[in-house]
């Protein structure tokens, strides 16, 4: 079996990181792979209706998001603060806010549509997050406003078809020990359905 809990990283010198954040239908989409998001993920917030800004968060540091292998055996994944950090750097040294798409199509949009503002959580309850209205947000978060000149865009917003951020990129692995195997396997082995067995290991792995 694959192991089970797996580290995500970017690197400077490659092109690891993230290359769009997308608008989602649901805020904890797991469409492939490298789309992410998380189960804590909140709805972004439509801050001003009149200037057509949204702002929501785009990653959260240590937070284990359920992944499925070729044989359908679950694992998880995490970024640590470091490498939520390091993707918000690379996101703008790279020159990536001006494009994202909807619900990871291949279909880009390039235009009218821009990250206006950018920060990391560094005290939570202090923080423009809190004021927001958002709760239990972990020091280390990536957050986000947009400016969503696109009408096609902006109609999805106000109508509810998208309702969060999840990121999507390239990153490297580096498998982590976890000292819950023991329960984890338990798990895994027990007569549970496929279904309780994923929410038995969401619970386990983000207590």
């Amino acid at each position: 079996m694959k192991d089970l809990v797996i580290e995500l990283k970017v690197n400077d010198d490659d092109n690891t990181g993230v290359d769009i954040i997308s608008f989602v239908e649901s805020p904890a989409i797991e469409v492939d792979f490298m789309y992410f998001s998380t189960k804590k993920m909140e709805r972004f917030k439509t801050v001003d209706t009149d200037k057509r800004i949204v702002v929501g968060a785009a990653m959260l540091p240590n937070e284990k998001i359920i992944r499925f292998d070729a044989d359908d055996n679950p694992y998880f994944v995490f970024f640590s603060e470091e490498t939520v950090r390091k993707c918000a750097e690379l996101y703008f040294k790279r020159s990536k806010q001006n494009t994202t798409n909807i619900n990871h199509s291949t279909d880009v949009l390039s235009s009218g549509v821009t990250v206006v503002e950018s920060w990391i959580v560094e005290n939570p309850e202090m923080d423009k997050s809190k004021h927001l209205g958002y709760e239990d947000i972990p020091v280390g978060s990536w957050f986000v406003s947009y400016k969503v000149d696109n009408d096609e865009l902006w109609s999805k917003v106000k109508n509810g078809e998208v309702l969060g951020f999840s990121v999507e990129g390239l990153f490297t692995q580096e498998v982590e020990q976890d000292d819950m195997e023991t329960e984890i396997n338990n798990i895994l082995d027990s007569d549970m359905s496929r279904e309780d067995k994923i929410d038995a290991l969401k619970k386990k792995l983000n207590s």
